[in-house]
């Protein structure tokens, strides 16, 4: 009777006191997971969604092109225009993707300019002479900012200003971008004295 009782007790607890976490994926190439949120494809997405730096620490976000699997577009170049808040990151560096530089080992030409205040014009164009235009999904570039001050805020895309196109220049709709979001954090020293 007193094991009954114990069993008991022992699954009443484990059930009591278990806590479901419900767990947040961030793929930035999920097309699925961007449609719930209303993130139509083609679409613009800046990966971490969310990131947590102290000010010491440099801010690294990647920029997608996503389209849905079954419908992707072939297309030969990629113009994206975004902003970030000047008051709290400047720029350090700009990288071209793993998706520009890899695929079907085409050459790529990749540039970008910056306004000298908050928004960055990232320009990528595929010259291979056999294969004009790939499709998918993939990693444009990475953009490296460096943290001025505590805060937070986000980057975003200025979708006005972005643009697919293809071979023979026909524009590709964008349907949609999901923008990032920074907290830089205020690092505390302590100092002590003897």
């Amino acid at each position: 009777m007193v094991q009954k009782n114990n069993c008991k007790i022992f699954f009443l607890i484990l059930f009591t006191s278990c806590t479901i976490y419900d767990k947040i994926f961030d793929n930035p190439v999920d097309f699925k997971a961007n449609q719930e949120r209303g993130i139509g494809a083609p679409t613009f997405v800046f990966y971490p969604k969310t990131q947590t730096i102290s000010q010491s620490d440099s801010v690294l976000i990647g920029s997608y092109i996503v389209f849905e699997k079954d419908s992707t577009e072939p297309f030969s170049g990629v113009h994206v225009q975004l902003t970030f808040p000047d008051d709290m990151l400047k720029l350090d560096t700009i990288l071209p993707g793993l998706f520009i530089t890899d695929t079907n080992q085409s050459i790529p030409l990749f540039t970008y300019t910056y306004d000298g205040s908050n928004q960055v014009d990232i320009y990528t164009y595929f010259l291979d002479t056999l294969k004009k235009e790939v499709e998918g999904t993939g990693h444009l570039a990475d953009i490296i900012l460096s943290p001025l001050s505590s805060g937070i805020d986000s980057i975003h895309y200025n979708l006005e200003n972005c643009r697919i196109i293809d071979y023979d220049d026909n524009q590709i709709n964008v349907n949609g971008d999901r923008g990032a979001e920074i907290v830089v954090q205020w690092k505390l020293r302590l100092y002590f004295c003897a």
